[in-house]
């Protein structure tokens, strides 16, 4: 199997980019990784401190954690203050939105409830909803992105009292260089295929496009790239952000994301931008 067969793919990875620059180079494709994102931790003094309050006076009723990252940092902080308060967490309703964060808890004697797949804010609103009664509070972890406030507001009208917690922030990489050259050459038609690992880094992506005055560009750029994701919950932020996926990693790993793309994209690029002879 060709696999890529050649194409050029584009990765928006931070965390793990040269190891996704070696597996597209071993699935036969031509890798541009241009990291999109860098978290910057929140500082957590004020919000720990109203948090570790309200917890004390028996005043919170379920926690909902939404990334493994920002469970680990919360809870570092929160027992570093005060041990027991992990113990008082035990005996809460605590919300996972999928297998990291329920790691995450682990690691720190916690068990939770994981909300059944695909892991969006979507499945963890109905098992709150289904849950918490009027008057109870939530709080909400946040991760990279604000709480959606489609979410909240639905919480909130049920008569629940949900309180966002922002742990970390999702900026810009202190190099901009790489995502510089990956917008000029998404707006120029140059790239193949776009592989995506969160939603946040299509919202940089899209972001710092528009910052260039690239935006139009980018986006009819990408409607002719094969799109694959790594999971729902990526799925669904890119395609509220506009951005068409064509396929989706099965099981929702690095890995399998680029083996499904390179076995799926030259098909799916071909046919629907076939190569001109000549």
């Amino acid at each position: 199997m060709d696999w890529f067969a050649g194409l050029r793919v584009l990765s928006l990875e931070s965390r793990r980019a040269p190891e996704m620059a070696t597996l597209i180079e071993k699935y036969q494709g031509v890798p541009m990784v241009a990291p999109s994102l860098a978290e910057q931790k929140l500082d957590l003094g004020g919000v720990l401190d109203r948090f570790e309050a309200e917890l004390e006076a028996g005043r919170v009723d379920a926690v909902a954690f939404m990334t493994g990252g920002g469970t680990r940092l919360f809870l570092r902080d929160l027992a570093a203050r005060d041990p027991r308060h992990l113990e008082t967490l035990r005996g809460l309703h605590l919300v996972a939105r999928g297998t990291k964060p329920m790691q995450a808890l682990k690691t720190f004697g916690l068990g939770a409830v994981s909300v059944p797949r695909p892991h969006t804010w979507r499945e963890v609103q109905a098992h709150l909803l289904d849950t918490l009664k009027p008057g109870q509070h939530a709080v909400m972890l946040e991760y990279g992105e604000a709480a959606p406030p489609a979410m909240l507001r639905e919480l909130e009208a049920a008569g629940l009292r949900v309180t966002s917690v922002p742990v970390y922030r999702c900026i810009f990489p202190e190099d901009t260089a790489p995502l510089a050259r990956a917008v000029e050459a998404t707006a120029a038609g140059d790239l193949d295929v776009l592989l995506l690992s969160s939603g946040t880094q299509v919202l940089n992506f899209l972001t710092y496009a528009e910052s260039l005055g690239q935006l139009g560009a980018v986006r009819a750029g990408l409607r002719r790239m094969v799109v694959a994701s790594i999971g729902p919950a990526c799925s669904e932020a890119a395609g509220e952000l506009g951005v068409r996926i064509d396929l989706e990693a099965n099981p929702h790993k690095m890995g399998i994301l680029v083996r499904t793309a390179a076995e799926h994209a030259p098909g799916l690029r071909e046919r629907a931008w076939p190569r001109q002879a000549g």
